[in-house]
């Protein structure tokens, strides 16, 4: 069976809608879009005035378009790297439990 396929998970900040911070890296849609699902919800948020917009992009698409080394860096440095942590930790428990 053929390895699934490498998703980036981005989110944008309501002060920054045109700006995408790269969260989390994960295999496989089902994941990805757990994770999209609860970055765009108030998951780890104790305010919520406003929710982020969240995406999944294929590690594909993001060398195409010449930004995967950046989507790679904010993973190691970027300021939302322990957010995305604990939305994947979070989404695999959701999906073991179904």
């Amino acid at each position: 069976m053929p390895p699934e396929p490498t998703y980036f998970v981005q989110i944008a900040l309501p002060e920054e809608p045109e700006r995408w911070h790269t969260v989390a890296r994960v295999q496989g849609r089902e994941l990805a879009d757990e994770v999209v699902r609860l970055a765009a919800g108030s998951y780890m948020r104790t305010t919520v005035i406003e929710h982020y917009a969240a995406r999944a992009v294929s590690q594909s698409r993001l060398r195409r378009e010449g930004v995967l080394a950046h989507a790679q860096w904010e993973l190691g440095m970027g300021e939302h790297r322990h957010y995305g942590r604990a939305l994947v930790e979070r989404a695999e428990r959701n999906l073991a439990s179904r």
